[in-house]
């Protein structure tokens, strides 16, 4: 990284002196850093100076930010280290001021149901109304409300190894089985079909798939999701869907919803769907549920006791998400080319990586390189690079995504570019002396 070389010449703020001896933004700058109208006078939306660091060592949590020590540069949870966008802030201090917080309908605001409806239709090309649109406290809350909705105690739910933690989790706490079918990248639909044919039993239930993949990276063409979603209807499967990732794709590749194949296939099928990935609204835990079998929708709603104030979103998480969809999409395409760029970086860094292979991610914004090269031992490597380059990273352990994921790492790269710079220039003498000692 290239450091303060001359006079007038700014220091770069990721340094290891800044994260050492903990120079700090002013409270002040950090306001600014999140003023739209800043946003509007043309400071790049996602350079190093739209980082604010100091906000995130507070609020950032979930591995992140305010869970490390200070100077870990935490490429760990797949959430963003920027603002949202304008928009999104403008219509929440809107609606702030206005003062009135009143319950709202249990399946949903009708202007979140309306908007997300129009977003599914225009860009995923679902045919699907409002109705057919029921708002969650996060994709991962409708996860949770499909498998109790649909499963009970010693059904069996197939599931890819690896994948993210959250599918075995929510599959066991609705009392049902997850049944592990090993992929990687190159695996083909047929491939796949032949896995899931060794463990079809009279208990499987469901097929649960993550498109574009977490941790892989892998975008599923139309071919390869219709053969296999015509394989699981015709063994009396229902699907879950998660696209949580959906809109964070790069060229030439592109998003197709399971939802979209078809009418018969959209009738068997629910899609899970956030928007923390896309428009960074982790913290305010909203997502949706997309059924266009109308009672499958209801069991849903019914499994999530809607009609209770036990259950609900916040309005104030659906009105960002209404302005997110309406008026969001210009800076969410600004960010998945930033992303496309910082992809291709993390892919010329990791080839410096001696013995260490990867797939390019052709969706998300996580590479999932395999470092057995380098330790055999994930969460032992994970942990070396933690205490001495001072970088957090997630390791490929079981507990994470699955037994498929021995040997692997995941690198978030959400972030900017002086600080992933940064990251990877610590790594990297470390990486030499581990292939030194091997």
């Amino acid at each position: 990284m290239r450091l303060c070389t001359g006079a007038g010449e700014r220091p770069n703020r990721f340094s290891e002196q800044f994260f050492q001896h903990g120079i700090r933004t002013s409270e002040a700058a950090c306001r600014e850093i999140v003023r739209p109208e800043i946003a509007l006078q043309g400071i790049q939306a996602f350079d190093d100076d739209a980082v604010p660091l100091e906000l995130l060592r507070e609020r950032a949590f979930n591995l992140r930010w305010a869970q490390q020590p200070a100077g870990v540069i935490p490429l760990t949870a797949a959430d963003p280290d920027f603002p949202v966008c304008p928009a999104i802030q403008e219509e929440l201090v809107r609606y702030v001021r206005d003062g009135v917080f009143s319950y709202g309908p249990p399946e949903g605001l009708p202007s979140f149901r309306e908007a997300v409806a129009g977003w599914f239709h225009n860009s995923k090309h679902i045919e699907c109304t409002a109705g057919s649109i029921f708002a969650t406290d996060s994709a991962a809350s409708g996860m949770a409300v499909v498998a109790r909705a649909g499963l009970k105690e010693g059904d069996e739910v197939l599931i890819a190894d690896p994948v993210d933690f959250l599918f075995q989790h929510t599959v066991e706490r609705a009392g049902a089985v997850p049944v592990r079918v090993p992929v990687t990248p190159e695996t083909t639909a047929q491939e796949f079909i032949a896995a899931m044919q060794e463990r079809l039993t009279p208990r499987t239930r469901m097929l649960w798939l993550c498109n574009p993949h977490n941790p892989l990276g892998v975008v599923y063409s139309r071919e390869w999701l219709k053969q296999v979603a015509e394989w699981a209807i015709s063994n009396g499967l229902k699907i879950l869907s998660d696209e949580i990732w959906s809109d964070i794709v790069y060229p030439p590749h592109q998003h197709v919803s399971v939802a979209a194949l078809s009418p018969e296939i959209a009738r068997h099928t629910v899609t899970v769907y956030g928007f923390s990935k896309n428009f960074a609204l982790a913290g305010l835990r909203v997502g949706c549920v997309l059924a266009t079998d109308l009672e499958w929708l209801q069991q849903i709603m019914a499994a999530a006791d809607a009609e209770s104030t036990v259950y609900g979103v916040s309005v104030l998480s659906q009105v960002a998400v209404v302005a997110a969809v309406q008026h969001g999409q210009p800076w969410l395409r600004d960010f998945v080319r930033h992303l496309e760029a910082q992809r291709d970086y993390v892919l010329e860094r990791l080839a410096h990586w001696p013995g260490v292979s990867v797939h390019p991610p052709q969706g998300t914004y996580v590479a999932f390189p395999n470092t057995m090269a380098l330790d055999e031992d994930s969460e032992r490597f994970c942990q070396h690079l933690h205490q001495q380059a001072r970088v957090a990273l997630v390791p490929g352990a079981a507990r994470w995504f699955g037994p498929g994921a021995r040997g692997h790492v995941r690198i978030c790269f959400a972030t900017s570019r002086g600080l992933l710079e940064e990251a990877f220039d610590r790594i990297q003498p470390v990486i030499m002396q581990l292939q030194e000692r091997n």
